[in-house]
């Protein structure tokens, strides 16, 4: 298994709604994943990059293939793996929050929103108890 870098130049900090709906997901080893949703790897299926830059949260098993993602940022959930070349979207104080009125998950940071529509998304190489939430 290749070493993983930890992104010192990033963190990113979960809104407590955020952190409700993700934390039961991490179980058994579960991994979570922001995956750039360019197309590249087994998690990433549109490839709309030249459309408009768009990212996920996948939730993993601990097994998963995860070789893609070969960056760490490290976060108030834990690390969170990432395309490292990805990085270049990402700012120093990431954000992910809550939005209540469209019940969706915003990316953000330093006030500048890099997505406002994450999906979570449960993988089915993750824990059976995790894709039952």
């Amino acid at each position: 298994m290749e070493a993983l870098t930890m992104a010192e130049e990033h963190e990113l900090t979960f809104d407590d709604e955020v952190v409700a709906q993700l934390k039961p997901l991490l179980i058994d080893e579960n991994q979570l994943l922001l995956s750039y949703d360019d197309g590249v790897g087994p998690y990433s299926h549109h490839g709309l990059v030249a459309l408009q830059v768009s990212f996920q949260f996948v939730v993993v098993g601990k097994d998963a293939n995860v070789d893609d993602y070969q960056a760490l940022i490290p976060s108030n959930l834990g690390p969170v793996r990432y395309k490292d070349y990805s990085g270049r979207f990402l700012g120093k104080q990431l954000h992910a929050t809550f939005n209540r009125l469209m019940h969706t998950i915003k990316l953000s940071d330093e006030g500048e929103q890099i997505d406002d529509n994450v999906e979570v998304v449960v993988d089915a190489s993750a824990s059976q108890s995790a894709q039952s939430n």
